[in-house]
């Protein structure tokens, strides 16, 4: 069941039999109705998931509005960064959007499983790393950038997500109201 995350790691950089079995003995594969929340504001992200199937948001509550910060489908991995690491209860909620299944390995176990196999260190920092570009990549867009400009970025880096999100998650996500998502939408067609 874990194929998808060890390809995922493999990736990276190439795994031994002996570091994936290890791997397969830490994570926990659970599954989960549309509309379930993994986490909620104020509480600890205690777990690392990986999707195997399904969509999940992650957002946060801003002037009693939801904000989309995150999605996620097959083959990411999520959590609440700040919390997750920082052992400190966040301000994300995490919901998922679809009947969803998801391997997930807990702080501690994660914090093991690098002591007993020291390459996936590496491995997780290369990944640690390409979530915070992508992070990055998203804070300069909302601040610098057109309506038109973020919404051809998401088109051009999300086209799976498009077609299965409501409306007014992606205008979220983009910094727009839903209003100017449709109207930007009604300029650019692919």
């Amino acid at each position: 069941m874990l194929t998808k995350l060890l390809s995922l790691l493999n990736s990276v950089h190439p795994l031994d039999a002996e570091t994936e079995s290890i791997i397969n003995q830490y994570f926990e594969i659970i599954e989960v109705p549309r509309r379930h929340m993994l986490l909620k504001d104020g509480e600890i992200c205690n777990y690392t998931y990986f999707m195997l199937s399904g969509l999940v948001r992650v957002f946060y509550i801003k002037d009693d509005e939801e904000v989309s910060a995150m999605f996620s489908e097959e083959n990411d991995i999520l959590n609440s960064p700040y919390s997750f690491y920082s052992r400190k209860p966040g301000y994300h909620f995490i919901e998922t959007l679809q009947p969803s299944v998801l391997a997930r390995i807990s702080y501690k176990d994660l914090q093991q499983l690098y002591l007993r196999c020291p390459i996936l260190n590496h491995i997780g920092r290369v990944i640690t790393e390409n979530y915070f570009v992508k992070s990055e990549e998203r804070l300069y867009l909302i601040r610098n950038h057109t309506a038109e400009e973020r919404y051809a970025y998401f088109l051009d880096n999300y086209p799976s997500l498009v077609q299965k999100l409501p409306l007014k998650y992606i205008a979220s996500y983009l910094g727009i109201t839903p209003e100017t998502l449709s109207r930007t939408r009604s300029k650019i067609r692919r």
